[in-house]
């Protein structure tokens, strides 16, 4: 089929970009009579930047975003929503192989999260005691998901943020190297990048995103709403080359040739071989032992696609929960429903009835309550989703949000 419609997507080089490359690479946006252009950019921050004067209609961006530019959050582009969300895990946390170390001797079990947070709380504490700098954390962004993730964490072990430990932002690409100079201790952000640092030898990856909350969305499509709302054929259109490249990716019949795609230049510009561990759930936590996690990154399936209005909100309440956004907003019933908003299922429904796939019934879900797979509603049968558990066993109910605070 010829391509009829457009769509330029802008994307920084971590692993969760695949199924927007795949859809290119691999013929699916043609075969919907769309022509799919994609821009790299170094970071989520750089990609905002150029969100204007690139011309984009789209872009890879942590799920937090469009929540936060829902919410009117300063230095975002206005009403950003996402219709789709990219991956589900994918990210890791790796320290420096010192820092490692010292945390072994406070008693860290790998991958366990909550040992981990106990663990570097107790180093933190001592290195406060000899008047040491802080640890420095690195995030590819200030609103990623991984920030939240990462302060969820470490709260679990009452460290106290921007004082015992600091979380900065730094392009993805850029935190192997800021950690083999000792500019940072450890980075949480997708891959390949802790199995980058952990095959040079100067890193440890302690624990992964899917030990911390299973099956989380990392990244979305994000587009403008009134693109979206003028150009409904088209971003239909592109959310259906999306699932049917999401599928192709999760296929271990293509993971060889998907990690050499994703390593040419023009995308992760790496070695396939960093990029092969993401795709097969082998994750290096050292050159001699492997993790296995066989949830740890997906683009397909247990509707890993499904924008999921109950996850937004828990950005939402995380924005809260660390003044991201005004206090008074958790009593602010538009508040409320733009964050809600700010993901389409409606959108991400209407696009793919044509391919008869199982799509869930409802727009939100009480997160951390699956523990294994479990059969759901859906608009045809067949529907079976992952388990969405946090780690340190919490629900999250967005419909009682006032007493998120304290979840």
């Amino acid at each position: 089929m010829s391509a009829t419609r457009s769509f330029k997507a802008g994307f920084s080089p971590t692993v969760d970009c695949a199924v927007l490359v795949a859809a290119a690479e691999k013929g699916f946006a043609t075969d919907e009579g769309l022509s799919l252009e994609l821009s790299k950019a170094s970071s989520p921050r750089e990609l905002l930047d150029a969100w204007e004067d690139a011309g984009l209609h789209g872009m890879h961006l942590p799920a937090v975003l469009p929540v936060a530019s829902a919410l009117g959050m300063p230095g975002l582009p206005a009403d950003l929503i996402a219709p789709f969300v990219l991956a589900t895990g994918g990210a890791v946390l790796a320290v420096s192989k010192v820092v490692h170390d010292d945390l072994v001797e406070q008693g860290m079990k790998i991958p366990d999260p909550g040992s981990v947070a106990r663990a570097l709380a107790r180093l933190a504490s001592s290195r406060a005691e000899a008047k040491l700098k802080p640890l420095m954390l690195a995030v590819e962004h200030e609103l990623s998901v991984s920030m939240f993730e990462l302060r969820y964490l470490l709260d679990s072990a009452r460290l106290r943020i921007d004082r015992e430990i600091v979380l900065l932002e730094v392009a993805p690409a850029a935190m192997p190297d800021m950690l083999e100079n000792g500019d940072i201790d450890g980075f949480y952000v997708s891959e390949p990048y802790g199995t980058s640092a952990v095959l040079r030898g100067t890193a440890r990856i302690l624990t992964t995103k899917s030990h911390i909350w299973q099956n989380a969305p990392e990244k979305v499509l994000a587009v403008s709403r009134d693109w979206a709302s003028a150009n409904a054929p088209t971003l239909e259109a592109l959310l259906r080359a999306l699932y049917r490249a999401g599928e192709w990716c999760s296929s271990n019949a293509n993971i060889e040739e998907l990690a050499g795609i994703l390593a040419a230049p023009q995308y992760l510009d790496t070695d396939g071989e960093l990029i092969l561990p993401a795709l097969t759930g082998f994750i290096s936590h050292s050159p001699a032992r492997m993790l296995e996690c066989p949830d740890f990154f997906s683009t397909s399936a247990g509707a890993a696609n499904f924008p999921w209005q109950s996850q937004a909100l828990w950005f939402f309440a995380q924005m809260l929960r660390w003044s991201d956004c005004p206090a008074e907003f958790s009593a602010n019933v538009k508040a409320y429903e733009a964050a809600c908003e700010a993901f389409r299922p409606d959108i991400f429904r209407k696009a793919i009835k044509p391919l008869f796939a199982p799509v869930p019934s409802a727009n939100m879900k009480l997160e951390g309550t699956l523990h294994q797979p479990v059969h759901v509603g859906a608009s045809r049968s067949g529907l079976i989703l992952g388990p969405d558990a946090f780690f340190d066993g919490r629900i999250f109910d967005p419909e009682k949000f006032d007493t998120v605070g304290e979840n």
